[in-house]
C-alpha cells in the first residue's frame, strides 16, 4: 500500500507541479484591480463551528478585507512583476517567449549566453503601469529585436506594445528614436531613423516619420547613378547632405529621389517639434538570467501570504509556508526539523533503494512524506496532526474550504494537472504547485513544491 501511494505522490507532483511544460506564465485569481478604489482580498480568520464535526474545520476560515488604495497599488505592481517573470523564465529556460520564437543559433552556437541580452521593467510609456523591455541582441542581425511588452492585471492580458530592432532612444515625453538594422540609404553621415509616439488613448506607439540623407560623398565614392548626380542646387546650407523625411504612411515610405530635397536645418526643425525639448531616459537594464528577476515572484508571493495570513494562530506550522521561505532553508529540511521537534515525528526510509523518499511516521502511521526529485516535494496524508497545515489545508477539510484557502494564498487552476485538484501560484521561477486527491467531499492526500512550467 506504501508503494502504491509513493507511486501516486510522485506521478502527481512530478507530471502536475514538476515537468516541463509549454505556456505563458499567469496569475489567475489573485489579480488586484483599480488601485485606485478600496480592493478586497482574501484572508483566513478563526470562524466558530456550529456542530462538534466540523471543529476540525474552524481554525481557518476564510474571509474578505478591504485594502486601503496603497496597499492594492502596491499589490499590483507586485503581481504585474510576477507575470513578468514568468515571461522572463520562459525565455531564460524555454528560449521562447509567448507570443513569438526567437533565434537561438547563437545560443546553440555557443557564441553566447542568454545572459548576454538584457531586460527591465518599467513604465516606459508613462501610463503608471510598468512594462517589460527586453533587448534580445544575442543572434543574428535578422533575429535582434526589442521589444515592450504590457500587462494588464484587469483583463490578464499580455500585449505586444512595440517592435524594434534594439538600437532604440526612449524620451520622456513618450517619443521612441528606433534606428535602422542597416543603413541601405544614400548617405553614410546619418543613420536612418523612425520616430514613434505613445498614444494614451490607444495605450499604444504610433508611427510619426522616417528621416535617412543623401550624401555628397555617398555619391562620389559608390557613383551610384550617372544619371541623378547629387543636386548641388538644393544644398542650400552646402554641407552635402540632403534629408528624405516621411511623415505619410509606414507601408508608403518613398525613396524617390526627389523626396530628397530637405536642408539640415529643415530637419533639425520637424525634429525639435517633435521632441520639443525631451531629455532621453536612461534605463537601467539587468542582465537576462534568473538571479535579475529571482524577487518578483517570491515578493508578490510574500505579500499575499502576509494578507492571507490575517487571523491565523497556526501560521508556524503551516509547512507551505515553508516552501517560501525555501531560499533560507531547504524547505523539506526545515519541514522535517518542525515536526520532529514539535511534534514527535520519527522520519523514516521504507525503501533501502530510495534514498531520495523518507517518511514522517506519528504512532505507526506514514503521515508525511519527504520526495528529493527535481525541486523537492513533500506529501501529507491520512489525518491532520495538531496544527500542522500546508498553506491552511489538511487532511479531512472540506475540498471547497481547500480551494479557497489556497486561492488565498495566490493559487488558481493548473491549466495542465493530470488531477482535478491541482494549483498553481504561477508558471515561472520561484512558485509552488500544490496537489490534493478527495474522497467523499474531504481532502485526503496532499503534495506540494516548487514549480516552474519551462524546466525539467
Amino acid at each position: 500500500m506504501r508503494k502504491n501511494l509513493y507511486k501516486t505522490l510522485a506521478g502527481i507532483s512530478l507530471c502536475a507541479c514538476i515537468m516541463a511544460l509549454t505556456a505563458c506564465g499567469g496569475t489567475g485569481d489573485a489579480a488586484a484591480d483599480d488601485p485606485e478604489q478600496e480592493q478586497t482580498v482574501t484572508v483566513t480568520e478563526k470562524e466558530t463551528p456550529e456542530d462538534a464535526e466540523e471543529t476540525e474545520e474552524a481554525s481557518v476560515e476564510v474571509q474578505e478585507r478591504e485594502l486601503s488604495a496603497e496597499e492594492a497599488e502596491a499589490l499590483q505592481a507586485a503581481q504585474i512583476r510576477h507575470y513578468y517573470s514568468g515571461v522572463l523564465s520562459e525565455l531564460t529556460a524555454a528560449w521562447r517567449l509567448p507570443d513569438m520564437e526567437v533565434d537561438t543559433s547563437s545560443l546553440e552556437g555557443g557564441f553566447g549566453e542568454m545572459r548576454d541580452n538584457s531586460f527591465a521593467v518599467t513604465d516606459i510609456d508613462g501610463d503608471g503601469r510598468e512594462e517589460l523591455i527586453i533587448s534580445y541582441a544575442n543572434a543574428s542581425m535578422a533575429g535582434m529585436f526589442e521589444v515592450i511588452y504590457d500587462y494588464d492585471p484587469k483583463t490578464e492580458q499580455l500585449r505586444q506594445e512595440f517592435l524594434q530592432f534594439p538600437s532604440i532612444a526612449y524620451f520622456d515625453n513618450g517619443v521612441i528614436s528606433a534606428q535602422a538594422s542597416h543603413n541601405h540609404s544614400r548617405g553614410m553621415d546619418f543613420w536612418p531613423i523612425d520616430l514613434y509616439r505613445y498614444q494614451a488613448e490607444q495605450d499604444a506607439y504610433e508611427w510619426i516619420g522616417y528621416v535617412d540623407t543623401w550624401g555628397r560623398s555617398w555619391s562620389e565614392f559608390f557613383d551610384a547613378d550617372e544619371s541623378k548626380p547629387f543636386p548641388e542646387e538644393l544644398d542650400v546650407d552646402g554641407d552635402g547632405i540632403l534629408y528624405n523625411i516621411q511623415t505619410g504612411s509606414p507601408d508608403a515610405i518613398s525613396y524617390d529621389y526627389e523626396e530628397y530635397c530637405h536642408n539640415k536645418a529643415d530637419y533639425e526643425e520637424w525634429y525639435q517639434e517633435i521632441m520639443a525639448g525631451a531629455d532621453e531616459i536612461q534605463i537601467d537594464r539587468e542582465p537576462l538570467e534568473y538571479v535579475s528577476f529571482a524577487d518578483f515572484t517570491a515578493h508578490y508571493l510574500s505579500m499575499l501570504a502576509d494578507y492571507a495570513n490575517i487571523g491565523r494562530t497556526d501560521t508556524e506550522t503551516d509547512l507551505g509556508l515553508l516552501i517560501l521561505k525555501n531560499e533560507e532553508e531547504y524547505f523539506l529540511d526545515a519541514s522535517k526539523k518542525l515536526l520532529t521537534e514539535s511534534y514527535e515525528v520519527v522520519i523514516e526510509q521504507p525503501y533501502p533503494d530510495g534514498e531520495e523518499y523518507t517518511v514522517g511516521v506519528v504512532d505507526g502511521k506514514e503521515i508525511f512524506s519527504f520526495t528529493e526529485l527535481n525541486a523537492g516535494y513533500l506529501g501529507y496524508e491520512k489525518e491532520k496532526v495538531g496544527d500542522v497545515t500546508i498553506f491552511g489545508i489538511y487532511p479531512g477539510l472540506s475540498v471547497d474550504a481547500a480551494w479557497k484557502k489556497l486561492k488565498a494564498y495566490g493559487f488558481y487552476a493548473s491549466p495542465y494537472g493530470e488531477v482535478e485538484n491541482c494549483l498553481i501560484t504561477g508558471e515561472g521561477f520561484g512558485n509552488i504547485c500544490v496537489t490534493f486527491l478527495e474522497e467523499n467531499g474531504r481532502v485526503t492526500t496532499i503534495s506540494a513544491g516548487p514549480f516552474c512550467a519551462f524546466a525539467g
